[in-house]
Parts: C-alpha cells; structure tokens; sequence
C-alpha cells in the first residue's frame, strides 16, 4: 500500500520532533566541558559540510531565504542552549513548545494564511498543556525566559521554511541557513575549546548530523505540503520526547499537574492531524 504524500510529510515531521527532542540532554551534558556558542559553531560547521557535499554551491534563489532562516534559527539555537545552562532539560522542552502557539499568528501575519477558528483552539490547547509541563520549579525562571526567546525564533524559522521552500533545492538551502549560523557564531566563540573535541567527538557529531541535518532536512521535507500551524503542532512533539527522555535518563520527575498537561500537548496534536 503506497503512502500518500501528506502521510510521508506527517511522517517526517514526527521523525523531526523526535530527533529534535533527542536533543537536549545532550547538549545539557556538552554545557559542562563548553559554552553555548561553540556547541552550536560545531553543530552548524558539520551540517554545512555535510549539505555543501550533497547539494553543491547554492544558487542565487537560495541566498535569501537561507539568510534569513540561518538569523532565526541561529538565535533559536543561541537562547535554547544558553537556557539549558540553568534550567531542565524537561523545561527547556516544553518552554520551546510555546512556537506552536506562536506560529500561526506570525503566518498569518508574514504569509497571508488563513486560518479557522479550530487552529487557534488547538494551539492553544497545547500551549495550556506546555505551561502545565513547565511550572515545575521557579528556580529555572531565567533559564525560561532564553528558552521563550528560543520560541519565538523558532516560530519565525518555521513560518519562513513556509515561505521560501517550494520551488528550492532543500540541501542548497540548508548550507546557507547552517553556513550562515555558523559565521553568526564566530565572533561569540573561543575555538579554543576545540582541542576538548577528541574526548566529545561522538555526542557532537550526533548533534550535527542526526540533529542539524536530519532532522532539519525532514522538517523542510514535511512543510512541503504541510502548513505551518499545523507543522507546529506535529514538531512540538519534541517536548514530549525531551521529557521522556529527561525522566528515563537523567532522572528527572514530573507532577500529576504535568502529566496532564502531556496528555493537551498529545490530544491538540491528534485533533489537529485528524483535521
């Protein structure tokens, strides 16, 4: 039985998330040996090998979005990190969670979309579920609040791959993106650090290749056909992975009050996919 090209696009947006949210307690470990910035200059040089191999030097149409994607999802990556400095790896999942909201407004608001009542009542259904997940301890306010930046970013990222990524060569695109979060990273980063490479090769390749580039190139992969909002919604599945994965290797815990909010987060996804 072949699978229809939405199926595939929902299907890749779901491997995304959960390669997203694979994420966090990775970089959360990294955050003892290195700073911030230059997890992310690693992550980004990788990917942009990687995407320069496969999809040759970028041509004139791919410039300008892969500009302003690589700003967006540069400050995405530099407030999320910068967040797991002083709070949770399970917070910083769910905190980041809050594009889903924020994504259908900014498409209607850049993209001209329209959109039915239903999308507003889902996002906000999983907003109401990721605000449940996250007010587990005060003590993480600061670490919060980069992370809220880090949304922000991410719902611009999100609503820009809408715009731009019909017609564009997806590896083209995402060396400029990578190549220009790399450069951004430069003047912020003490490349020093790189002679601790040897010792945290492998975590730092998974973060470039599975996350920067597989889970990227799916999530461009996905909004194809997807729409934003609704792209959202399937990728804020990342904070449920990142919790699960919080609990089961690092221990952490969660209330009665969070796992209610787990079950919003999964039940606006359903509805919105069901739509």
């Amino acid at each position: 039985m072949l699978i229809s090209e939405k199926n595939k696009s929902l299907i890749a947006l779901f491997f995304s998330a959960l390669f997203f949210g694979s994420t966090f307690l990775i970089v959360k470990n990294l955050l003892v040996s290195f700073s911030p910035t230059f997890i992310v200059f690693m992550r980004y040089i990788i990917a942009s090998i990687f995407f320069l191999v496969i999809g040759g030097i970028p041509n004139s149409k791919t410039i300008k979005p892969g500009l302003l994607m690589g700003i967006f999802l540069w400050l995405g990556y530099i407030t999320q990190t910068q967040g797991l400095v002083t709070t949770s790896t399970i917070n910083s999942g769910v905190v980041t969670g809050f594009y889903i909201v924020l994504t259908p407004f900014f498409s209607k608001l850049i993209n001209k979309t329209q959109l039915n009542s239903k999308n507003y009542i889902y996002s906000f259904l999983g907003f109401l579920g990721i605000v449940l997940i996250s007010i587990t301890d005060i003590t993480q306010i600061f670490g919060n609040i980069f992370t809220m930046f880090c949304a922000f970013s991410y719902a611009m990222h999100i609503v820009l791959v809408e715009r731009y990524i019909d017609g564009l060569n997806i590896s083209q695109l995402m060396f400029v993106q990578s190549f220009t979060g790399a450069v951004l990273c430069i003047p912020f980063t003490e490349l020093n650090q790189i002679n601790n490479f040897n010792e945290y090769w492998l975590p730092i390749l998974f973060l470039g290749l599975v996350v920067n580039v597989s889970a990227f190139y799916l999530q461009l992969y996905g909004q194809r056909i997807i729409k934003a909002s609704t792209s959202a919604l399937i990728l804020s599945l990342e904070a449920i992975f990142a919790l699960f994965i919080g609990i089961l290797l690092a221990g952490e815990t969660l209330n009665l009050l969070s796992w209610g909010g787990v079950l919003l987060v999964l039940i606006s996804i359903f509805l919105v996919i069901k739509e």
